[in-house]
């Protein structure tokens, strides 16, 4: 089998949870683990969060939440956009599984498919102009619910920018938010669970912790943006992934040799070079190359060229040999890389790092 694979640490899953469970007190904590719990494994690290203190799961698909079902997994879903209405028969089917709803068409579907009293959670789009319904239409929207004879148990909104500390913005959707629940409650609903907080909200908007919050990168001890970086490690966050491969090959290059496709890196002096069978149908971006480093007996190696389907190519000394840890994220020795410094070498974000990390590499727990 080929040396690499994805080391999940459960324990620091299960220390973020608690961390954030402190956070926020008496509210609900919504663990997010849609997209495999962002790389991670959406069974194992289901069980670790509600075992220490999640009670909600939060999915994007149907699927997903049927695959919890599946596992014996008995807290709360949301799947937190609205499926689509061939999808709602099997919502209805899934017990304590919870659609969102936005439009017309979708509550009307799952009313057709679902028991009198099911409950949904509203959405409502305060600025991210993504999905959900527009703050004018809330409260015929909800009366639309109830009328359908379902239970309107929630309604939430999704904040653009709460990652960004004093952004003025969020305080604005917060505003906008407050303002379709004032007019909910003027016709007599008040739905039990309402829900701001994503990850950068939980951190930065105490305000917005209301009766539950979602939260899905800070799980996995990862920073929402590079602006809260300071804010997670003040907190203890651990990140839970740590991704590993193993020097296969050594060779040395002349003066002048060029390296991978395009060889767009070129040797000025003779360099010794160490090849790892690992590459970006694996999740390591081909642009890392420029760069990027790899951690090998402890410290920061070069990658040298780029970074081609299968392969990574890295700059080392003669204290490497053949059967060498090599980490390309987390920790190795007195060095570690993590992954909001990735994202920001390559201008992404911590999120599309771990999602892109490919199903050919094995977890291991």
């Amino acid at each position: 089998m080929r040396p690499t694979w994805a080391d999940i640490d459960l324990d620091a899953i299960a220390h973020n949870v608690r961390v954030f469970r402190g956070l926020v007190g008496d509210s609900e904590l919504c663990a997010v683990v849609k997209a495999d719990a962002y790389g991670h494994g959406a069974v194992p690290v289901a069980r670790v969060a509600v075992g220490a203190g999640a009670t909600w799961l939060g999915v994007a698909l149907v699927e997903e939440a049927a695959e919890l079902r599946e596992a014996g997994i008995g807290v709360p879903i949301l799947v937190l956009s609205e499926p689509g209405p061939s999808e709602m028969a099997a919502v209805a089917a899934l017990a304590g599984v919870r659609p969102t709803v936005y439009s017309e068409a979708g509550i009307a579907a799952f009313a057709a498919a679902a028991r009198v009293g099911s409950p949904v959670h509203l959405k409502v789009d305060t600025g991210m102009n993504r999905v959900g319904a527009e703050p004018a239409d809330g409260v015929s929207l909800a009366n639309g619910i109830v009328g359908a004879g379902l239970d309107l148990e929630g309604v939430f909104t999704h904040f653009a920018s709460a990652d960004q500390p004093g952004d003025g913005f969020t305080g604005s959707q917060v505003e906008l938010f407050d303002e379709v629940l004032g007019g909910l409650s003027a016709v007599g609903l008040n739905p039990p669970i309402v829900h701001l907080a994503n990850t950068g909200g939980t951190l930065t908007r105490p305000d917005a912790h209301r009766s539950m919050v979602r939260v899905g990168i800070g799980l996995y001890g990862v920073e929402a943006a590079q602006a809260l970086r300071g804010r997670c490690a003040d907190l203890g966050l651990r990140q839970s992934l740590r991704l590993r491969s193993e020097v296969t090959h050594i060779h040395e290059v002349g003066a002048g040799g060029g390296v991978s496709y395009g060889h767009r890196w070129v040797a000025d002096a003779p360099t010794r070079l160490a090849t790892l069978p690992i590459g970006y149908a694996d999740g390591v971006t081909r642009a890392w190359w420029d760069g990027g480093c790899v951690l090998i007996g402890g410290k920061r190696r070069p990658i040298r060229g780029v970074v081609t389907m299968d392969q990574v190519v890295v700059e080392v000394d003669d204290g490497v040999a053949v059967g060498d840890e090599a980490v390309l994220l987390g920790g190795q020795g007195e060095e570690f890389l993590g992954v909001g410094e990735m994202a920001e070498s390559l201008d992404t974000i911590g999120y599309e790092v771990l999602a892109t990390i490919g199903a050919r590499v094995p977890r291991r727990y």
